[in-house]
Formats: C-alpha cells, structure tokens, sequence
C-alpha cells in the first residue's frame, strides 16, 4: 500500500512526516461520469479506508468520493478526515460540463474548516476557474485552498495559471492535488503543487513505489507577516 511506504518513507527521514495527506478527485475510481460508481454516503468504502489511514498513521486524509444520498442525489463529495473521525465536507458546487453536470448535483454552500490551528476551504477540480465561489471574505476567512483534480494534460497551463492566482488574490497557501496517467478519453500528466500567498511554489517531490509524491512545509507566521504588511483583503469586494 503506498500509504504505507510514504510513512516509512518519512520515518526514515527522506521527508517530513505529513499532518495532511491529499488525494487527488475521486481518488478511488478515476473520474467517471457513471453515477453508478457512487458509493452509499453511511457505508461508502472509499471514505472507511480514508478513516483507517487517519487512525493509523495520526494524520488528516482529504480526497473526493462519488456519493449516493437516499433521495437518489450524487454529489462529488470532498472528505476531510481527521484520527478523531470526519472533520468536514463539501460538495462540489461547479460540475463539469458534458456529463458530470447532469449525472451529479451541485453543492450549494462553501466550507471552511479548521485543523491544527489552520483555517482550510476545499474545493474541487472545476472549482478553481471561478474565483467568486472561493473568495477569502471576512465572513468566512481562510489560510489554505485544497483543490483535488482530474485535471487533463492539454489544460494543464491553465491550471498552473489559476492555482498562482488563486493564492495570489486571497493572500493564502494554495495545494493542487492532480491525477496522472490516462482513461479512454484523456491524458493527465499530474502537475500537483503548493504555492504561497506570493504565487510561488513552496513544494517538493519525490518517487515512491512509481508514484509523485509531493510535499510542502507551510509556514503560517510569514503569510500572517505579509497579510498585516499588505492588507489587501480589506478592500475586496
């Protein structure tokens, strides 16, 4: 299991050891317009095994999971698990056009919370091209944008544009979870990183077992530096 090499990977000191393990959008199956790969919200398996990893390794796991309510709605449901159980989660609220927007519903709230003293708002591949959605306001401020994505190789300028952009306007850490590999219809090439408030990449990376691995340090005290030196949220809209 590669969770299991990347802790001993960190025990052995080759990188720190992670409060926060992110997983890419819909981690579990690759992204698929067939809801019948939806898991049951009280019994999925995707999210006990999120749950397990968080026990055992004393760390947050976050990912997205297809989900089936009762009433017959799937969601693109981002988990955020914590050893102590499911912190939070969100539904993705921009659905992709050409199936997904059909197969799936839309979330219709934005969430923050918070862990470890850090104030997180996740958001979800599609998400991340509409910055009103994400806006860091003073009603619902945060320090950290996870976004997890099947984000495919011939837009992968794109995002690389919007995740620097997206830190850059909300004076905040952004990380990138993307997918790698192929499906019958696209190429992912990965390209997963953390920026700063500054738009600059602040992660590293490494191969285990065949996988990119990458990870980043953050430091909250110099974004606290730069928001009080710079203030620009006070005069967002």
């Amino acid at each position: 299991m590669l969770a299991d090499h990347l802790f001993r990977y960190c025990s052995e000191g080759h990188m720190p050891v992670p409060d926060i393990v992110v997983l890419p959008e819909f981690f579990s199956t690759g992204f698929t317009m067939n809801p019948q790969v939806a898991e049951r919200h009280d019994s999925s398996p995707s999210l006990g095994w999120m749950e397990r990893i968080a026990g055992l390794y004393d760390c947050a796991v976050a990912g997205s999971v297809p989900t089936f309510m009762p009433d017959g709605r799937r969601f693109n449901r981002f988990y955020f698990v914590t050893p102590e159980g499911v912190l939070g989660q969100y539904d993705k609220r921009h659905l992709f056009l050409g199936g997904e927007d059909i197969n799936y519903s839309p979330g219709t709230a934005a969430k923050v919370m918070e862990y470890k003293g850090w104030r997180i708002m996740p958001g979800i591949c599609f998400d991340l091209r509409f910055p009103v959605w994400m806006r860091n306001i003073k009603g619902n401020p945060y320090d950290l944008y996870l976004n997890v994505a099947n984000w495919p190789s011939v837009r992968k300028r794109v995002a690389q544009v919007l995740v620097e952009a997206r830190a850059i306007e909300n004076v905040c850490y952004v990380a990138f979870c993307n997918r790698s590999g192929k499906d019958k219809m696209l190429d992912y090439s990965g390209g997963s990183v953390v920026v700063n408030h500054r738009g600059r990449c602040r992660s590293s990376s490494v191969e285990i077992d065949g996988t990119n691995v990458v990870y980043a340090t953050l430091d909250m005290a110099e974004m606290l530096r730069y928001r009080a030196s710079f203030p620009i949220l006070q005069a967002a809209d």
